[in-house]
């Protein structure tokens, strides 16, 4: 009807130009209104920005204490949420949606609301080494693919919501307060790759159906109140270069899956109530193995010949077995050895044969720990004990049957800071070069048959905290030079032949406990 009155042939001019008119007054008004709002969107508010914004001022207002002025300082209406530190905004389609939250190390102080799972975009969230406390809001599952809430006070259980979130590469709660089981639909997260869990109060079991997630390579359930056997499913973990499992309750015998986990590079399963021995191919079947902890495990058996194939190894934490036999003789060729500890076993030394492993540890230059207290070592000591790489900073070898006396050589140990070699059957003097030995803070020789006079060089030790030489046949006197040891804060000299009188110097030592 419009289109045949406009068209009429019969319209007066008059009519036309009303006409014209109304169409200036309707119609172009309304096409320069509609010109203006899409020329300005950014007056407007959109509303998934106001949520974010709005769950971003949900979460400050739970932050009780802010120390470095952080949060409280910059998240206010001086500036667009997208730049309040921490928040982090990104993405193509929506350069103004929060997509990580990274508040890490700032001694905050507060809790966690669910309202952050209403940052739809949000991808990333740390909150790690601060003081937030409660409990973990099951809402977050709906959003995150990396979780650090790590070395907080947090508390109640793990949500098994968080199973649900199929996009979860990193969860991180471990340094926490927090208790209940391990979901077992942690097993259920494809894209899993690190579970860190440690130094918390969870209980229960391990989830056999951990073993799914195939892609994890970092698990760790250290320091917990886990119970039962360790699954033998976790030896199909082909990925896994990390497993935790050490100070728990876990019992029952090692599971041999384990050992082929080719990748791994990190194993700890000590401090349990587990039993078992090493597998004599040990070190081909974990090549990669850096460090090995499986101190308190129960252990039986020797120590296998084949670790030195793992030649990635930097630590060996053997102690608190019931290990036996020889220590390897080829554990020089473990080039990046820094600690080797079997101390509390029952390794045996007899003949000089039985002492080569020391002589093959020269050709590890970066050792710094050996301990091979109480066991079942004797025979003489050996002088290749001195040429150990000066790196060397602990050495014990007490609570042994070892015979002989220390080589003067020792000297060349002059980053040593604990000598402890008490309870053996060595005799002899000390060898005066033991003053080379600056950096020593503890020397134990207690319970050997050592003779002669005590050197004066033990005065050169000026960060030596503690000396104990009781039990011996020391003659002469007190070597006045202990009175330059200003950090000592213990001395036995007990049960020896020392003749005269206590040193006045000693006396100018104000922390010192005698015992003479």
């Amino acid at each position: 009807m419009c289109s045949s009155f406009l068209l009429c042939p019969k319209a007066s001019s008059s009519t036309i130009i009303i006409l014209l008119f109304l169409l200036l007054f309707f119609i172009i008004p309304r096409h320069h209104h509609h010109l203006h709002v899409m020329s300005t969107p950014a007056i407007v508010p959109n509303h998934d920005n106001v949520t974010d914004r709005s769950s971003l001022l949900v979460f400050k207002s739970k932050i009780s204490l802010d120390p470095h002025d952080v949060v409280f300082a910059t998240w206010n209406d001086t500036l667009p949420f997208c730049r309040w530190q921490g928040v982090v905004c990104g993405g193509r389609r929506n350069p103004e949606r929060v997509v990580s939250l990274l508040l890490t190390s700032l001694d905050l102080v507060g809790t966690i609301p669910p309202h952050l799972a209403n940052l739809t975009f949000l991808r990333s969230i740390d909150l790690s080494s601060n003081n937030f406390h409660g409990p973990i809001p099951q809402e977050l599952s709906r959003l995150s693919r990396y979780l650090d809430l790590s070395n907080n006070s947090l508390n109640g259980i793990i949500p098994s919501e968080l199973g649900h979130c199929l996009g979860l590469q990193m969860i991180n709660v471990s340094f926490n307060k927090i208790g209940g089981y391990i979901p077992s639909e942690f097993g259920s997260l494809p894209s899993l790759y690190s579970l860190d869990l440690k130094n918390n109060s969870i209980t229960g079991q391990i989830p056999a159906s951990l073993a799914n997630a195939s892609f994890l390579n970092y698990l760790s359930v250290t320091c917990n109140q886990l119970s039962g056997g360790i699954p033998p499913s976790l030896g199909e973990l082909s990925a896994l270069k990390v497993l935790g499992l050490s100070f728990n309750n876990l019992e029952g015998s090692i599971p041999y899956s384990l050992w082929n986990l080719s990748s791994l590079e990190i194993l700890s399963f000590g401090m349990n109530q587990l039993h078992g021995s090493l597998p004599r191919d040990l070190g081909q079947a974990l090549p990669h193995l850096t460090h090995l902890y499986a101190y308190y495990a129960n252990l039986h058996g020797s120590i296998p010949i084949s670790l030195s194939n793992a030649s990635q190894l930097s630590l060996i934490s053997l102690s608190h077995n019931n290990l036996n036999g020889r220590i390897p003789p080829d554990l020089g060729s473990l080039r990046h050895l820094r600690k080797l500890i079997l101390g509390d076993n029952q390794l045996e030394a007899r003949e000089p044969i039985d002492w080569s492993f020391l002589t093959s540890l020269r050709n590890c230059t970066i050792l710094e720990v050996l301990l091979m207290h109480q066991n079942n070592i004797g025979g003489l000591l050996p002088n290749s004990i001195a040429n150990i790489f000066s790196t060397l900073q602990l050495l014990t070898i007490g609570e042994n049957s070892i015979e002989g006396s220390i080589p003067p050589e020792i000297g060349n140990l002059v980053n040593l800071t604990e000598f402890i070699i008490r309870n053996n059957s060595l005799s002899g003097h000390i060898p005066a070069s033991i003053g080379l030995l600056k950096n020593l803070h503890i020397v134990d020789f207690t319970f050997n048959n050592f003779s002669g006079e005590i050197p004066s060089t033990v005065g050169n030790l000026s960060l030596l905290n503690e000396i104990c030489l009781d039990f011996n046949s020391f003659s002469g006197s007190i070597p006045a030079s202990l009175g330059n040891c200003k950090s000592l804060d213990f001395l036995n000299f007990d049960q020896n032949k020392l003749t005269g009188i206590i040193p006045k110097q000693l006396f100018s030592i104000s922390i010192l406990s005698k015992g003479l």
